[in-house]
């Protein structure tokens, strides 16, 4: 674990917040970044943010080394959903950006996927900044598109500059965002074009998904379509098109996103309007998720009490918060799996992280530890594997 500290609100700089909820996190998984956060709401403008989090270069590393975002690791319904919402992004754009010569970069571009549905769209001249290595080449074999290894607050020095500039599902992950926004503004040309694109905080409690997950162990900031606005605003953009959005994840499943396209201006606004939505979206959302919280509970308290040996299936937020604040971390777990190949081999409280492949020498029950992919992981072990293992399932869909 790293030293934390404390953030002042990135729209309007105020120190005064107030406090919502105490997010932790089992703090024993190799590579994990902490062992929790305060989730706050600055008193002054209403914007809503973690608090009590590692530097911006441990973040910077963690992406670079722990990235989840190489392959698809949820089977083609999920990497056909993807692409969906990369074509619906370019849809967007492109009736206001019209210029086919546009020089577009993407900001943590994965493996390439939008900055394709990009250049389909009409776009010749893509480019991709990645954190990951791993991601640069995968993008390279399956699009052929280049992608430079860096961060958002360190890009390499050949990066040059932009006419449009993609921050899709970027900025919730930044902690350091004046200082990032201050680089993207710096590698637009003048007159160039942002897209952001977030999680919609005040339609946190409309998505199906495992309670807290929207204060995951990446997600560090909560936006507002308004928030968005003014945190763009104070920024040096000037918005052309925002828009709360339904995006569509998995079949039968929807998010909600604020998006929008920002100019690039030489005016940095210092007025702000005040965010009245984000706090009590935050305060609804943590009451329906602390009460479907108290049934998993008792779902998995059978399992601690028979003292029988499990297998965990998955080690993200829903894991590690769940070992924090129930009884799962007393069962009797001898291995937990996951998809993602950088947690493979690594220790969770002392305790292997496994291949899916490898869950074929195992003979105890699993745990499925996800809500938005509790049954694709079902038909993993059943279809894929062709597993008999009892399948524990903490929710009823």
């Amino acid at each position: 674990m790293v030293a934390v500290g404390t953030r002042d609100c990135a729209v309007c700089g105020s120190s005064e917040k107030r406090l919502l909820f105490r997010q932790r996190f089992a703090g024993d998984l190799e590579g994990a970044l902490f062992s929790g956060y305060e989730v706050v709401v600055c008193t002054r403008c209403g914007f809503g943010f973690a608090d009590g989090l590692p530097n911006q270069s441990a973040f910077d590393a963690y992406y670079a080394r722990m990235s989840k975002y190489e392959f698809a690791h949820h089977g083609g319904e999920q990497e056909a959903a993807a692409e969906r919402r990369y074509e619906a992004t370019a849809a967007f754009v492109r009736p206001l950006v019209t210029d086919p010569r546009t020089r577009v970069l993407d900001i943590g571009c994965s493996t390439g996927g939008l900055l394709d549905a990009f250049r389909t769209a009409g776009y010749r001249q893509v480019l991709g900044l990645d954190p990951s290595p791993a991601c640069a080449r995968a993008a390279d074999s399956r699009y052929g598109i280049a992608v430079l290894q860096g961060s958002l607050l360190k890009p390499p020095d050949t990066i040059g500059r932009h006419d449009l500039i993609l921050l899709s599902a970027v900025l919730e992950h930044v902690r350091d965002l004046r200082a990032a926004l201050a680089e993207t503004h710096a590698l637009l040309e003048a007159g160039g074009y942002l897209y952001a694109e977030v999680p919609d905080a005040t339609r946190f409690g409309e998505a199906r998904d495992a309670p807290f997950q929207e204060f995951s162990v990446e997600h560090v900031n909560y936006f507002s379509p308004r928030s968005l606005r003014n945190l763009l605003d104070t920024a040096g953009f000037s918005a052309v098109a925002l828009e709360s959005a339904a995006l569509d994840l998995a079949p039968g499943t929807v998010g909600y996103a604020v998006r929008g396209l920002f100019r690039k201006t030489d005016r940095v606004e210092s007025r702000f309007e005040i965010d009245d939505e984000t706090g009590p979206a935050l305060d609804a959302y943590i009451e329906a998720s602390g009460t479907i919280e108290a049934g998993l509970r008792a779902a998995i308290d059978p399992w601690v009490g028979s003292g029988r040996p499990i297998v965990v299936w998955g080690v993200g937020t829903h894991t590690q918060r769940l070992l924090a604040t129930s009884d799962l971390k007393k069962a009797r777990i001898v291995a937990y799996v996951d998809s993602n190949q950088n947690y493979q081999g690594a220790l969770f409280g002392g305790v292997p992280v496994i291949s899916p492949d490898a869950v074929r020498a195992r003979t105890e029950p699993i745990l499925i530890s996800s809500r938005f992919y509790q049954e694709e992981i079902a038909r993993q072990v059943r279809d894929e594997l062709g597993l008999s293992n009892e399948l524990i399932r903490l929710y009823r869909l």
